[in-house]
């Protein structure tokens, strides 16, 4: 695996050969570094304690197969407008396809699973449907949801979330609770890629 384009600004993609894209998205501090490192099975995103760090697209390309596109995190309000304005900007134009010619195979949504449903990731959730994008949601930090809280909590995200269509898994980059089968899923999410002529 390997890091094909940090994208800062609009319109940027990897040049080359088009393969599945998938995209990981969520609020700042989610642990989508960690999660996205736990699941690759090596160090590319860089983890910080700090929200708001990743402030671009990294693209990665698996295996020479598909892109997974590290999305910043939204939702964090000590970014400048203007930064988040970009960012916005950003992953709507990936979300969308509008620009580059670039259309998203699926997406992972991570929502964090030690709070009530959050009205970004709400909205988040909707603008995926309705641009059309398969989608996994994961609830992170899994770990540390106590063992009495659980099925509440598990219920009202599922209430908030899960479709028929768009599944919802409890995860967690610590113990690797659900990740094989969150790899799975996302796999199933993402195409074959056109044979080579």
């Amino acid at each position: 695996m390997r890091l094909v384009l940090p994208a800062y600004r609009t319109g940027e993609r990897p040049k080359g050969e088009r393969v599945p894209a998938l995209a990981v998205l969520g609020r700042s501090n989610v642990g989508k570094s960690s999660l996205l490192n736990t699941l690759l099975g090596t160090k590319v995103a860089r983890v910080s304690q700090t929200p708001g760090r990743t402030q671009a697209l990294f693209w990665y390309r698996v295996g020479e197969k598909f892109d997974v596109v590290d999305c910043p995190g939204y939702g964090y309000a000590k970014n400048s407008r203007s930064a988040r304005e970009i960012f916005s900007t950003l992953i709507e134009e990936l979300v969308t396809g509008h620009v580059g010619g670039t259309s998203l195979s699926a997406a992972l949504l991570l929502v964090d699973g030690r709070l009530e449903p959050q009205d970004s990731d709400l909205s988040m959730a909707l603008f995926l449907r309705e641009s059309l994008v398969p989608t996994v949601v994961a609830a992170t930090k899994w770990d540390t949801v106590k063992p009495s809280e659980r099925v509440r909590r598990r219920r009202a995200l599922a209430a908030a979330y899960e479709a028929s269509d768009r599944p919802l898994l409890p995860v967690s980059s610590e113990t690797g609770e659900h990740l094989p089968e969150l790899a799975r899923l996302l796999r199933a999410a993402l195409p074959s890629p056109s044979p080579k002529e």
